[in-house]
């Protein structure tokens, strides 16, 4: 083996660890929360046929649309603890995290999302709280009533996972 190459190699043998270290510094980056993307936990909640909604405050980024309950990760949380603690926090409900569903990013009016979609189940009482009907607008709808309904750009892969026959359905 030759000094060069054992010193460091080829110029595209430089070239791909210094990829590397740039990948590796973005991958930190956006883990340390020092990038632009916010991190958001989504609870997709079903039981049976139905799953459950809500409605996105008027006025708000987004606002009158339908959505799944979720919302911002805190610093250092895991993302299925945000996921429970955001479901509970907007409906009343409690859940257990089943398996991760999608991740989706959506850029518009200045924000960067980083979406993260998790199948959930109920872990106790399924009804929505009164303020959650209230605030939030949460109810449960059957999954066939999902096209209908006025869902923000970045759900669309989820909705069409739900509206799949019940056989294919995540």
């Amino acid at each position: 083996m030759s000094a060069r190459r054992s010193a460091g190699g080829s110029k595209a043998g430089k070239k791909r660890g210094a990829e590397k270290r740039s990948i590796d510094s973005a991958s930190t980056a956006a883990i340390s929360g020092a990038s632009a993307w916010t991190d958001i936990v989504v609870g997709v909640v079903r039981d049976g046929e139905s799953v459950l909604v809500t409605r996105r405050p008027v006025g708000a980024h987004l606002g009158g649309f339908d959505e799944f309950p979720g919302g911002k990760r805190e610093q250092d949380e895991a993302l299925d603890a945000a996921c429970v603690r955001e479901v509970n926090e907007e409906t009343g409900v409690m859940v257990v995290v089943e398996k991760l569903l999608a991740v989706a990013w959506h850029e518009s009016d200045g924000k960067h999302l980083a979406l993260t979609f998790f199948q959930c189940r109920c872990a106790g009482a399924k009804e929505p709280s009164d303020a959650a009907r209230k605030d939030h607008h949460a109810r449960w709808v059957n999954r066939s009533e999902l096209a209908a309904m006025n869902f923000p750009p970045a759900n669309t892969s989820v909705v069409q996972q739900l509206m799949a026959p019940a056989e294919e359905l995540p």
